[in-house]
């Protein structure tokens, strides 16, 4: 626990308020101190790096635990979709007693098989069980087959492929999920990197604060400065352990939101461990855009979303066509050997429905909407390709400037320190260029964090997220 001054009467307003800052600073140093004992032995440490982040978010969190869930639902979904052309069968049996006459029971059994061309192969067979008299196995073969409302390839087909295309749209919205948690894991990841290098920068401003109250002591001694310049030494040793404990809450704050991403245990202390940058090129605007419009998520799902919405126009309109169909059937009895055959033709016209007009109407209208649509979001595109790019440039030249500044900082604090070893300055003077230092520091970590949340986006931007990390979505499907 920091020792704790006691207020003197007497004592003048500045030195007053300087003193009252130190105890408070007192305080919320004592009480953090307290906390610390008491849950020390309840905090598990972890080392990370932003790729152990991301593996351990992209395995424990829940909202990629729920996308991984509706995954399946969807592929199996797509299953079921794929029935369509595939052979159906049932049976079943029945039995009837009446008043007058014999009980009887049958057995039936019954199954079809639909073809693209939008027709339906129909076999039946029964067999009495019980009763019926003279009456034998019997069987019959239909065919049934449209040719203007639900004719052809392109409009019995259509369920199937607007399943398939669906199918792709999921796999799209998982992708975009997964790129989401990763984008969520770095920027909360580089949060807590941040706040433990404020922590360092903080940490070093305390210390050379106490540094220069142990040299101004020496100072006044020998009669270089005023020994009213040691106060404003205290206040700013005051000032510097104050502002370290708002970073250390900082601290505290960054770490719990990277916790929540990673859904771990909410005591673990977490330390970003850096690794050596890979070096990456940045595509230029034209290179950018195209490479957005080949591999963003939303993109490629607007445009199934556009195919699909086709396909809809198709049928709808094959809707508005009158329902003529062709009908065969083949029928026997088993031990008759009598066979008969049937041909004809069935015409149904629609008087007075409208529906399907409107329904057509609706579809050409999402059709159109959609195309804008599509214009608007290549637009859009174009418009965050550039201004990602833009932000990087701005972010190289943010860190040049920034590590400029901060070269020059470090040379304003020494020559004021030796300004102030020949008493030629103060010690409030030197308190501000501690302070322009301070800040130099930490613009130049904002600026590198900065730099690095650019490029995140700019992975979003393109579309490049899981590709930059090397996920691959059937292994985080699984």
């Amino acid at each position: 626990m920091a020792a704790c001054f006691v207020l003197i009467p007497g004592m003048n307003p500045i030195k007053l308020l300087a003193t009252f800052s130190m105890v408070l600073t007192c305080f919320a140093l004592w009480g953090t101190a307290i906390g610390d004992e008491h849950s020390a032995e309840e905090v598990s440490r972890l080392d990370l790096t932003l790729d152990d982040a991301i593996r351990l978010a992209l395995r424990n969190n829940r909202s990629l635990l729920d996308a991984r869930l509706s995954r399946t639902l969807d592929e199996f979904a797509l299953d079921v979709a794929g029935d369509r052309y595939r052979p159906t069968a049932s049976t079943g049996s029945s039995a009837r007693a009446a008043k007058d006459g014999d009980p009887t029971a049958n057995l039936s059994a019954e199954a079809s098989l639909r073809v693209p061309t939008g027709g339906r192969f129909t076999l039946r067979w029964s067999k009495p069980l019980a009763g019926g008299g003279e009456d034998s196995d019997s069987y019959s073969l239909g065919f049934e087959q449209p040719l203007l409302r639900g004719f052809g390839g392109a409009v019995d087909t259509a369920p199937l492929r607007v399943a398939r295309l669906v199918e792709e749209i999921n796999v799209l919205s998982f992708r975009e999920t997964i790129a989401g948690v990763v984008a969520s894991a770095i920027r909360s990841w580089r949060a807590l990197d941040r706040a433990n290098r404020q922590l360092e920068i903080a940490t070093a401003s305390l210390q050379r604060a106490e540094g220069q109250l142990e040299v101004n002591r020496a100072l006044v001694k020998a009669g270089r400065i005023a020994e009213r310049e040691l106060l404003q030494s205290e206040a700013e040793i005051a000032d510097r352990e104050l502002a370290l404990v708002e970073t250390k809450f900082g601290l505290t704050s960054a770490n719990l939101g990277l916790i929540d991403i990673l859904d771990i245990d909410s005591a673990t202390l977490i330390r970003p461990l850096e690794t050596p940058a890979t070096p990456r090129s940045v595509p230029g605007v034209a290179e950018g855009i195209e490479m957005a419009l080949r591999s963003r998520p939303d993109y490629s799902k607007a445009l199934l979303d556009a195919e699909i919405a086709r396909i809809e126009l198709v049928v709808a309109g094959n809707d508005r066509l009158w329902d003529l169909s062709l009908e065969t059937n083949v029928s026997g009895a088993g031990d008759r050997g009598q066979t008969d055959y049937a041909v004809g033709l069935r015409l149904m016209v629609p008087l007075w429905d409208r529906s399907p007009r409107r329904a057509w109407m609706q579809a050409r209208a999402g059709v159109q909407r959609i195309e804008r649509g599509l214009v608007e979001l290549r637009q859009s595109i174009g418009i965050s390709v550039r201004q990602a790019v833009h932000d990087l440039d701005v972010g190289l030249r943010r860190i040049e400037l920034a590590r400029r500044a901060l070269a020059l900082a470090r040379q304003k604090l020494e020559i004021e320190r030796s300004k102030l070893r020949l008493g030629l300055s103060s010690s409030f003077q030197l308190s501000q260029y501690e302070d322009d230092l301070v800040r130099a520091q930490n613009a130049a970590v904002d600026a590198l964090i900065g730099y690095e949340n650019a490029l995140t986006s700019l992975d979003l931007t393109l579309g490049t997220t899981l590709d930059t990390w090397n996920i691959q979505v059937e292994q985080v499907g699984r």
